[in-house]
């Protein structure tokens, strides 16, 4: 397995002291983890995570800690940081969600299942409307990485069908 390359995550979270003044609250790293079942060195970084829309903005959890479902909440936003090493490939999924997904380092294909690619650089933003999609860094030796907010939406209806949530562990 490569070693990541790309620098550490680092998220500050603000709140309010006891007479309504802006504070810096959390001022730390983001842990970053394989997801079960990949080997090839990908990792995600959870940064925040909130269980309902609009958020809570008073709450005294830290959002990382909150439980969400595989990769998105059906209540609230998810803040994800993704690292890809070189060849990496995911599988082909879909979320019930919106999701904004940006390139911060490295260029990124979004492979969609009519094998049509679409590369993306870093600044490039990805807006993913609950559709099937793969994510492929085609590069030989340079790591990428993406962070992407998560937010629920409406089913996705298709000729009187809903289509379903594909998992990246199938």
């Amino acid at each position: 397995m490569a070693i990541n390359p790309l620098p550490l995550i680092r998220r500050v979270v603000t709140t309010h002291d006891d007479s309504g003044a802006a504070k810096v609250w959390i001022d730390e790293e983001v842990e970053n983890k394989a997801p079960p079942g990949f080997s090839d060195g990908v990792s995600f970084g959870l940064a925040w995570t909130t269980n309902t829309s609009p958020a809570d903005c008073q709450t005294p959890v830290d959002g990382k800690d909150l439980p969400i479902g595989e990769l998105a909440n059906t209540e609230g936003s998810v803040v994800r940081y993704v690292d890809m090493p070189p060849g990496h490939v995911s599988p082909m999924h879909r979320t019930l969600t919106l999701d904004y997904g940006f390139v911060l380092f490295g260029s990124v294909e979004l492979s969609l299942p009519d094998g049509s690619r679409t590369p993306v650089k870093p600044g490039d933003l990805v807006v993913q409307r609950g559709t099937d999609h793969a994510w492929v860094n085609a590069s030989e030796t340079e790591w990428a990485r993406m962070v992407y907010v998560l937010l629920p939406s409406k089913p996705i209806v298709v000729d009187g069908n809903e289509l379903p949530p594909k998992s990246i562990h199938t």
